[in-house]
């Protein structure tokens, strides 16, 4: 389970102070990213950990060599109020090419969130990368077992809460990878979702 929760009180903070936090080592060992504003520590358990590194398989299986990244649990460039952690980003280039700086809206062509029971992945996340230009955005929701896929959220700087095309992916489906509008290859959604003993398929 991938669940978010922000701590009592409603404080907010900047992407400057929360880098801050992050240097002291305010949150060392947690997980916490700031939305909008707010912070929010996210707790995996092990079929989210699964989830993710089948998922990151999956995608580099069929990435060209050597042109897309495939990072796990990484920052990418901040925006004002905006400092998240994807569970999964594709990138333009190779890992070297990230060595000083995160990866922003330019570079990334898919964010992954994969979640259970947080409505954040599809509320406050949703809203916050389709206003920061990012092309395409997949929720794979462990609990109802399926892919959700947003495509399309319109220029930077689109007001936040705009729904972006959505196509919902059952278990048994596939879900095809684009890239600039190209086919890059197809994902079997039931190789990413855990078996009911706790398992990846």
């Amino acid at each position: 389970m991938s669940t978010a929760t922000r701590p009592p009180g409603r404080l907010r903070f900047s992407v400057d102070e929360f880098g801050r936090m992050q240097e002291a080592g305010l949150f060392e060992g947690r997980h916490v990213q700031l939305l909008d504003g707010e912070l929010f520590e996210v707790t995996k358990n092990p079929p989210h950990n699964a989830a993710v590194a089948a998922l990151a398989d999956a995608l580099r299986a069929i990435l060209p060599r050597g042109q897309f990244s495939v990072r796990e649990e990484k920052s990418i460039e901040p925006w004002p109020d905006w400092w998240p952690e994807p569970d999964v980003a594709v990138v333009r280039g190779k890992a070297a090419d990230y060595f000083d700086r995160h990866p922003g809206s330019a570079d990334v062509v898919l964010l992954v969130e994969v979640c259970d029971t947080s409505e954040e992945d599809r509320t406050k996340k949703l809203a916050g990368y389709a206003a920061a230009g990012f092309p395409v955005y997949w929720i794979l929701d462990l609990g109802l077992r399926q892919l959700e896929v947003y495509r399309d959220p319109g220029p930077s700087g689109r007001a936040a809460g705009t729904v972006w095309a959505e196509e919902v992916i059952a278990e048994e489906g596939l879900v095809s990878l684009l890239i600039a509008g190209q086919v890059i290859g197809t994902i079997a959604v039931a190789e990413l979702l855990p078996r009911a003993e706790g398992g990846v398929s």
